[in-house]
């Protein structure tokens, strides 16, 4: 039997070498992944089957930037966030120079200027080998405040982890409006460590569950659009969907376009199967009357009893009142399902209720209700499909 073990250290390193110890079976062979970028070689030693590895560091850190990257434009009195980063080398102090950054010691700085006119910020990491490189940048501080971010996106260094999960790198960018001075994060489930809600541009979070991550940018002029990302870890899915043994990839809606999304066709979208679409409202978004509505229609095959929510965890079929902020529930047994919604709109009628800034999930079942197997998507090509329409009072 040949077994596989894969190591990752923490960011931070409390010394030049970390030793691992761990047991090998005199009678089955051991075959050791390692997966450290910090580590320049590996010692091991001892006998089995007590043996111990040890990864040596022998490189200062490198790599090293500021993000975000300059020139930026900074309003006086109001923080600008800078956050350090190394490629390798896990640095484990920082000090950083220029404003009223001088000194400090901490791996974000919060930049702040009373005057205006242009202030260049310098950092330097240092882990128990040395110095790395310096990383700059400037804030051109200004009584004017600037536009707010816009066309901001959100990446993940992988969308996919292994079984038990591990480190993801999170990184947020925009590329219009004013420079970012602070990120709100969301996260669902919350990650192990490394995380923080109102961290800056990037983060490493580690997760043993597959998670939805979000981030919204800002500065003085506002708040910048949403963006976010599912990072997937082997073995487990987001909100409800353990629950189901079939469940689709999720998809994604963009809001106020009306847009079509099939499902695999050939019979996929068959009986206990589930389908998600992910919907995300953006900030700002005025309330309004009912602007849309979903619908899941199914042109071939005979009548289908099916449920349909709109939720914020997906696969999540539960039954809502029409005062809670999810739902409502809809079920057919023809051949369409449909929910309308609209913003901040009261559940009337059944509208669902949605907010702006909110991540939701469009969650519908083909749900078969007794034991004997139905033919709907199951022998035809399903041709279900998904209509986003926007606009319709």
């Amino acid at each position: 039997m040949i077994r596989s073990l894969i190591l990752r250290t923490s960011a931070a390193l409390a010394s030049a070498a970390m030793v691992f110890a761990f047991a090998a079976s005199p009678v089955h062979a051991a075959n050791i992944t390692l997966n450290n970028s910090n580590c320049d070689s590996f010692t091991l030693s001892g006998t089995a089957p007590n043996q111990t590895l040890t990864c040596i560091v022998s490189n200062a850190p490198s790599g090293c930037t500021i993000s975000p990257p300059g020139p930026s434009t900074g309003t006086i009195n109001t923080a600008f966030t800078l956050t350090a980063t190394c490629a390798t080398g896990s640095p484990n102090t920082w000090r950083w120079t220029g404003g009223n950054c001088e000194g400090q010691t901490v791996q974000s700085c919060s930049a702040n200027s009373a005057s205006v006119g242009p202030v260049t910020y310098g950092v330097t990491a240092r882990n128990n080998i040395g110095a790395g490189n310096s990383a700059s940048t400037t804030i051109n501080w200004s009584n004017t405040p600037p536009a707010a971010p816009t066309g901001c996106s959100l990446g993940a260094s992988t969308t996919n982890l292994p079984i038990g999960g591990g480190p993801v790198t999170l990184t947020a960018s925009c590329t219009g409006g004013g420079a970012p001075t602070g990120y709100t994060w969301t996260a669902s489930p919350s990650p192990t460590s490394g995380f923080s809600a109102s961290g800056g541009s990037a983060q490493t979070p580690s997760i043993t569950a597959t998670t939805f991550f979000s981030v919204t940018p800002s500065n003085a002029g506002g708040s910048g659009n949403q963006a976010s990302v599912s990072v997937n870890v082997a073995g487990t899915v987001v909100g409800f969907c353990n629950q189901y043994a079939n469940v689709l990839p999720i998809v994604n809606a963009t809001w106020g376009q009306q847009s079509t999304w099939y499902s695999t066709g050939g019979g996929n979208f068959g009986d206990n199967t589930v389908w998600v679409i992910k919907l995300v409202v953006p900030p700002g978004t005025p309330n309004s009357s009912i602007i849309g509505r979903f619908t899941v229609a199914e042109y071939q095959g005979p009548n289908t009893f099916r449920q349909m929510t709109i939720s914020t965890q997906a696969c999540d079929f539960r039954q809502k009142d029409y005062t809670g902020v999810n739902g409502p529930l809809a079920v057919s047994n023809g051949t369409t399902t449909q929910i309308s919604y609209g913003v901040a709109t009261p559940f009337i009628f059944g509208p669902a209720g949605l907010s702006a800034g909110q991540t939701y999930y469009v969650n519908v079942r083909n749900w078969q209700l007794d034991p004997t197997p139905q033919l709907s998507c199951g022998l035809t090509s399903c041709n279900a499909l998904m209509n986003n329409i926007p606009a319709t009072p």
